[in-house]
């Protein structure tokens, strides 16, 4: 209906318009169901001729044949068309939302707001590795005996403080910001990644497993968007808001050579996650209970961040606005990417044909999905270690995670409670 913008939107990406191809082949495909169609109502005539008396059978009977064979012949060409447009359709991103700035790369990425201040160290700060290693805190060497690179072991109470990481941010998540807390399964089927975007487009960054064509999950976000699918939801119970822990699998291909030992780019991590599903009038809201959730954990671990709003460029490819958490790493000297907040508006909605009834107007709609990291418990790890680290080496604990450490204030050398 409006090739124009829908263009625009993927120039905004960087791409190559592609309305007119697909307005083209989309043509084709009706032509030749119309075409089916006349043929098939065509053999239903001369089928007709067969019980009336004087007809030329044997002409009629060739007729048909024919007809047959060319319904036969249109059916194909038909179903071949619809999957060359399928194909296209399913490999194209979400459009970009009005709110999101234009750009060419990251580097045009807005700064929104820069809270909490960086700490002065007397010494040279440590990074997370060389902090964890020392305290005994990380092995790498039998995780990768185990499994391979990109793997981890954590022990002791690095151990401890990623499940009260855990609890901490489930605890805000349902508590304060009142998210319903969910146990989702960790092996999908294809048609979830289709519906969430993450196929067929990022094949090469999933796991799957040769057990009946699952895949691990990237992110809770898979099995939470799912839910709901094919499904029709009454807008009285709307929004749907969810909370889940998992484990989550990424191949990290086209990562070689980019952090390949420490906490921030493995195969398998940690993460708590929010999905809501929205009215459209009320996602921006909606968005905003969800950067404020994050924004709560954050201030409670006492880390410096800030937000950025991601231009056109930089955009994931479900998404049609997001904005990011970057946490100040000072063992790193940069700022490192530990959230991404974005709408999807009714992109997922559509893929997994999602809708929402109002009984009222007896109006069927799609529905705005919207998802973002709560957070990713291994990189807030290596943001405590670094940022409250002293000079023997030794950890502060944030106090608001006091309550979930067993006591524990401060890992030491000797490893023991302080």
């Amino acid at each position: 209906n409006n090739p124009s913008s829908f263009d625009n939107s993927l120039k905004k990406r960087n791409l190559k318009p592609l309305s007119k191809n697909i307005i083209k082949i989309h043509e084709e495909y009706l032509n030749f169901l119309n075409e089916k169609q006349d043929c098939q109502e065509k053999k239903n005539t001369l089928s007709k001729l067969f019980s009336k008396p004087k007809s030329n059978l044997e002409e009629i009977k060739k007729q048909v044949q024919d007809l047959k064979k060319k319904i036969d012949s249109l059916n194909k060409l038909s179903e071949e068309k619809l999957e060359e447009l399928n194909e296209i359709l399913l490999n194209l991103p979400n459009t970009v939302s009005d709110e999101t700035p234009d750009g060419k790369s990251e580097d045009d990425n807005t700064i929104l707001k820069v809270e909490g201040k960086k700490k002065s160290y007397s010494f040279k700060p440590k990074d997370h590795l060389e902090l964890a290693e020392s305290l005994d805190l990380l092995d790498y060497e039998k995780a990768i005996k185990i499994s391979g690179s990109r793997f981890s072991i954590l022990k002791n109470n690095l151990a401890l403080l990623h499940r009260a990481l855990v609890n901490l941010m489930l605890d805000n998540n349902t508590i304060e910001f009142k998210f319903n807390e969910i146990v989702v399964p960790e092996l999908v089927k294809m048609s979830a990644l289709i519906g969430t975007g993450q196929l067929p487009k990022f094949e090469e960054d999933l796991f799957k497993t040769n057990f009946n064509d699952l895949y691990l999950i990237p992110t809770a976000e898979v099995p939470l968007v799912n839910i709901n699918r094919d499904s029709i939801i009454d807008k009285k119970t709307l929004p749907l808001r969810y909370t889940s822990y998992t484990n989550c699998f990424r191949s990290e291909a086209g990562a070689s050579g980019k952090d390949t030992k420490g906490l921030i780019r493995e195969h398998q991590f940690g993460k708590v996650e929010l999905v809501t599903i929205s009215d459209p009038a009320n996602s921006k809201d909606e968005f905003q209970k969800m950067i404020s959730c994050v924004e709560n954990i954050l201030n409670k671990l006492e880390l410096p961040y800030r937000i950025i709003e991601l231009c056109s460029a930089d955009l994931g490819f479900s998404a049609s606005y997001t904005q990011d958490f970057e946490i100040w790493m000072p063992g790193q000297k940069k700022y490192r990417e530990v959230s991404s907040c974005s709408n999807c508006k009714d992109f997922q909605s559509r893929r997994m044909k999602m809708r929402i009834k109002d009984k009222e107007t007896d109006d069927i709609y799609y529905p705005h999905t919207l998802n973002c990291s709560s957070l990713a418990v291994g990189r807030v790890l290596v943001a405590i270690l670094e940022n409250f680290q002293n000079s023997d080496g030794s950890i502060e604990i944030p106090s608001a995670l006091n309550k979930y450490t067993n006591g524990l204030k401060k890992i030491c050398y000797n490893d023991q409670k302080v």
